[in-house]
């Protein structure tokens, strides 16, 4: 009979609008934020990345770089088999500056710099450059489910050969042309709050944030892993019902009755009308069951709300 593969997280790097750069004491400080923006806490950039690279690089390049440092520094891999990234909107503050250069110089005399860090995938060949990787090399976009199709790539990557070592990260930031976008189409509150006092809010929209985590993935436990990922799925654009159902359909697939889930991580996101369906899910299905609650990095949903499940091992590490 042929052994089923098994996928296990052996490293994690992130870097958030809180101190989670340091995996070793975890939110032991939360940061409140005014002025409906979260901008990551960064650390000193210096200590990961060469003064001469770093003079070069945007500010979100350099978040997303030093995470995905901070993550094969946690895993203790020097060299990954392959890379992919996933982003919703990419880096659009780089964008914004090489179309600003376009209509000021008239298309002449650009700095490539500007197009060049305004691509989807700078930042996964950045990762690759940095780190001299010549293997896979992927990034996905999609302001729903980039990071599922970028997880499920790696899966599929590591069932096809265990011994792979994938390196997959997601990133997004608070960039003001998004602000102001996503203002417009309802995306964000008009009224400034606390961030501390989002989910408290009864009104529309929700708050801009921004962060970049990196994750290694890899069909073999060794002492580095975190926990073993067992089976995801996702949802778009369900209605109340089918979103009942595909969790039931999910927990019954990998043999797991509600009474034991330790922990729900839902993805409301402090928006009133938004916010509905995931609530209604948590309160007709998963009722007495310990929550946090996980915003989106964009501050934004797909066209609809989008659901994912994931289904984790107890955490083998620590």
């Amino acid at each position: 009979m042929e052994r089923k593969v098994k996928h296990y997280i052996n490293g994690i790097g992130s870097i958030t609008p809180q101190e989670t750069y340091e995996n070793d004491e975890f939110l032991h400080d939360i940061r409140g934020y005014h002025g409906n923006v979260l901008r990551c806490i960064t650390p000193d950039f210096k200590s990961y990345i060469s003064p001469t690279q770093l003079r070069r690089l945007s500010r979100m390049l350099r978040i997303g770089l030093t995470s995905s440092i901070l993550c094969l520094k946690d895993s203790g891999v020097r060299m990954p088999d392959g890379i992919i990234t996933a982003t919703g909107y990419g880096f659009l503050e780089e964008t914004e500056k090489f179309l600003r250069e376009i209509l000021d110089r008239g298309e002449k005399q650009l700095t490539p710099t500007y197009f060049m860090q305004g691509t989807y995938n700078a930042l996964a060949g950045l990762v690759a450059l940095s780190l001299k990787c010549t293997g896979y090399n992927s990034t996905y976009v999609s302001r729903g489910f980039a990071f599922e199709n970028a997880l499920k790539d790696a899966l599929m990557q590591i069932t096809e050969k265990p011994s792979f070592v994938m390196l997959i990260g997601a990133y997004d930031e608070a960039a003001d042309v998004q602000y102001k976008t996503g203002l417009r189409h309802g995306h964000y509150k008009t009224e400034a709050i606390n961030s501390l006092e989002l989910f408290e809010t009864k009104t529309s929209g929700t708050i801009q944030g921004e962060g970049s985590a990196f994750f290694v993935i890899t069909g073999e436990r060794v002492a580095s892993t975190w926990c073993e990922i067992i089976d995801f799925h996702t949802e778009f654009k369900p209605t109340a019902q089918e979103l009942s159902d595909a969790l039931h359909a999910f927990m019954t697939r990998n043999r797991v009755k509600l009474s034991q889930i330790d922990l729900l991580v839902s993805g409301v996101a402090g928006d009133a009308d938004r916010d509905e369906m995931l609530s209604t899910l948590q309160e007709t299905s998963l009722p007495d069951i310990p929550v946090i609650r996980f915003k989106h990095l964009c501050g934004e949903y797909c066209t609809a709300i989008s659901f994912a499940v994931w289904l984790g091992a107890a955490v083998l590490k620590k």
